[in-house]
């Protein structure tokens, strides 16, 4: 099982699908992909669900939205903050049973890759490769 923070699933699917790889590991990258999608698709039902809580709503109770910004509620906006910021803070575990024994592959093509990298897409492929490698080792 996968560990990853919520905050950082979007930057490691992101760094993912924009980095060039070999048809074998770009497999594995896809089902991985495919998983972390809907650990994404739970969180933003999660976030969807706070700003009902806390959103302002219209009169037939829908949330009031201008230009994908919902508006907050202005006594409660400090408690959704703190509620959000939790929510991104927690530990997803994502179920990789099926791909377990295609990692390596995918942590090799990663590590002996040519592939330049700096700021958020240094910072997802070391996220990445912890996890992964720690997936792999529990296994051993």
């Amino acid at each position: 099982m996968l560990k990853i923070k919520n905050h950082q699933l979007v930057d490691v699917v992101e760094f993912l699908e924009k980095t060039e790889l070999k048809p074998k590991p770009s497999r594995v990258r896809t089902k991985l992909n495919k998983l972390f999608y809907a650990k994404i698709q739970d969180l933003q039902g999660d976030e969807m669900a706070l700003l009902d809580k806390f959103g302002e709503k219209d009169e037939s109770g829908r949330l009031i939205e201008d230009q994908g910004t919902y508006t907050l509620i202005p006594e409660t906006a400090a408690e959704y903050h703190g509620e959000k910021r939790t929510l991104l803070d927690e530990t997803a575990s994502v179920n990789v049973d099926e791909l377990r024994d295609k990692l390596g592959t995918l942590i090799e093509e990663l590590e002996n890759s040519d592939i330049k990298l700096s700021g958020k897409d240094a910072e997802a492929l070391d996220i990445l490769l912890d996890v992964l490698e720690e997936e792999v080792k529990m296994v051993k």
